[in-house]
């Protein structure tokens, strides 16, 4: 980069302060960005970002394996670490165990998509159809969500030797741009013959639309032509489309909104009220002419909603917030994917440990990446990972009833009754964060994808933007959860057996964490011999957030607990929308990076299609 071109023009405060423009996006994550892109592609128009976090731009951000936080790469931007509240005794197992979520995401333009692992899943096309049927969301349905996908992907980065491109389903010439690497480690190699031999398909694409719903999958990743990590801040606000639409659209980083500028009785919002972060002083309306759109994510979307005085009533008025609209949606329904981490011990040589146990090692791999984009350092954590529907398993084997899809139904991805309700992701690493450093560990980190247990958001100050909300997490509350839990690390269990036969690793015979380990290893062979308990006791001991928040400003009836319509619009509000993945009517049995692109894309949509009937 010439040190000599123009900065990425980052307005303060004092910058804007009195302007009005037509739409004001708070928040500028992964959802913000793109609606930002979009919205300012009309030169007409004046679009403002809210943004708490910096550009933070620095090369080491761009590199994938070292910007994701699994290596500590989330130092290089603001990391925002919250601790949710301990378990408050209500039923369910959780409440035996009161440990607190840690959950953590990055504040900086373009948020969690500049610290994840870039895996771009779609989703099963039943999941969407799941919206639509079960849910009552037909324009959210396969059919109707496919479009934008294509619209956002760029798969032009991965094309075939000959230069064509074979994978005809996904998109072409859109801002994301996919790539796929072969895997780095000889594990994967050992992994898809284990799991063959549990009755799953193999080498499959995970974002294909007929392909199977359950099997072992290659990931793709939002990796750039240049190698380097595409981010929602790469992909949609570069500094280059900020400078080209300067006169049109402003980031202004480093402020928080502190509350929504209200007119309950027009049903409508007319602007936000903003300060510097960190500042004690009070704070500046900037007006919006034509919309607000919060894009805060599943923590800060209900926390900036419930301050405006738009949430529980019951909830609110102890905290002496002026209610404008009582929607008790806002911050109900917060859900995640809950990860149950098991581990074996292999050769060092086949794990990311190397990076952080030699420097030169580590240093050498640098090299390699910024000279020809190669080595460990060119993708992220996870090559391969399998989806399950759990209905699938045979209870007494552990192995996929159906074989490899002999039965047409149970191989349809379009039915939703064939969701995945489980994930297996195959990490050269280990995966419980602070614990058994040094050790060369492959995990097969087991998510439940599609539980039912669900927390809360809700206010811890009602003045102050700030200070963090209270967030109630709670994971394996209810049969439902904990029997899915249990068959998912038997299979987990049975699968990490036939990965020992396969590659005959010495120690990979022994589970060093999981369920029934005595003393840091267990012989590999035993997981038939664990009780019900022994799995529940594991499952609640080990569970971790996947950091896939989501619901919190749920796609429904406003009667059903519902805070947004089919277009994001706020119950009661012509002018506010929310549009992230807060507003999922169902968590999606995928990593939701993807899908929250989606619900960006088409609110930009459902924008301009608004304010163009109205301007003609």
């Amino acid at each position: 980069m010439c040190p000599f071109s123009p900065s990425y023009p980052e307005r303060t405060l004092s910058d804007i302060s009195g302007q009005t423009f037509d739409y004001v996006i708070v928040g500028g994550g992964t959802a913000g960005c793109a609606v930002a892109s979009r919205l300012s592609e009309d030169p007409n128009v004046r679009v403002l970002v809210l943004e708490r976090g910096k550009v933070r731009d620095h090369w080491l951000s761009r590199i994938p394996l070292i910007s994701g936080s699994l290596l500590g790469g989330a130092s290089l931007f603001q990391l925002v670490q919250r601790l949710s509240e301990r378990p408050d005794g209500g039923d369910g197992a959780s409440a035996k165990h009161p440990r607190r979520a840690d959950l953590r995401t990055a504040e900086a333009l373009g948020g969690a998509s500049r610290i994840n692992q870039m895996l771009w899943t779609r989703g099963a096309p039943g999941m969407y159809n799941s919206w639509a049927e079960e849910l009552g969301h037909p324009d959210w349905s396969w059919e109707k969500v496919e479009p934008f996908f294509r619209k956002i992907e760029d798969a032009a980065a991965e094309a075939s030797s000959s230069g064509r491109h074979t994978r005809t389903y996904l998109g072409r010439g859109g801002p994301v741009h996919l790539r796929r690497h072969e895997p780095q480690f000889e594990i994967y190699d050992h992994v898809d013959k284990a799991a063959a031999a549990l009755g799953l398909s193999i080498d499959n694409d995970v974002n294909d639309p007929e392909a199977p719903p359950s099997g072992y999958f290659a990931l793709d990743s939002t990796i750039d032509r240049n190698g380097a990590r595409h981010s929602a801040y790469s992909a949609y606000l570069p500094k280059e489309i900020a400078l080209e639409r300067r006169d049109r659209l402003a980031v202004c980083t480093g402020v928080v909104a502190s509350t929504l500028e209200v007119d309950a009785s027009q049903q409508c919002v007319r602007g936000v009220h903003v300060r510097s972060v960190g500042s004690k002083g009070g704070s500046t309306l900037i007006k919006a002419e034509r919309e607000v759109i919060i894009c805060s994510g599943a923590i800060c979307s209900p926390q900036l909603l419930m301050l405006s005085g738009i949430g529980s009533a019951e909830q609110l008025e102890p905290l002496g917030v002026p209610v404008h609209k009582n929607l008790p949606g806002v911050g109900a329904r917060l859900s995640d994917h809950h990860g149950i981490p098991i581990m074996m011990q292999i050769p060092f040589s086949q794990t990311l440990h190397r990076l952080q146990s030699n420097l030169l090692f580590a240093i050498w791999q640098v090299i390699l990446w910024i000279w020809n984009k190669t080595g460990i350092l060119k993708s992220g954590t996870t090559a391969a990972t399998i989806y399950v529907n759990t209905s699938h398993i045979d209870t007494q084997t552990s192995t996929m009833r159906t074989g490899p899809y002999s039965d047409h139904d149970a191989a349809n991805s379009s039915l939703p009754e064939n969701v995945p309700d489980v994930e297996i992701m195959v990490i050269p690493a280990g995966t419980v964060l602070d614990r058994f450093q040094g050790l060369p560990l492959c995990s097969f980190y087991t998510c439940l994808v599609r539980p039912r247990t669900t927390g809360r958001v809700t206010l811890a100050s009602g003045t102050d933007p700030e200070h963090s909300p209270l967030i109630h997490y709670r994971a394996l509350d209810g049969e439902h959860d904990r029997a899915a839990a249990r068959k998912a690390l038997r299979f987990a269990l049975h699968l990490a057996e036939q990965f020992a036969l396969k590659s005959g690793y010495r120690h990979a015979a022994e589970l060093f964490y999981a369920p029934g380990v005595q003393a840091g290893r267990r012989d590999i062979g035993k997981w038939r011999d664990l009780g019900d308990d022994e799995l529940d006791a594991f499952a609640q001991d080990a569970v971790q957030s996947v950091l896939h928040l989501g619901c919190t400003c749920r796609m429904a009836p406003e009667g059903d607990g519902g805070v947004v319509d089919d277009r994001l619009r706020v119950h009661g509000f012509r002018n506010l929308r929310v549009a992230d993945a807060s507003v999922f009517p169902r968590i999606p049995a995928a990593h939701t990076m993807a899908a929250t692109y989606m619900v960006a894309e088409r609110c930009a949509e459902f924008v301009k299609e608004d304010w163009k009937d109205k301007s003609d």
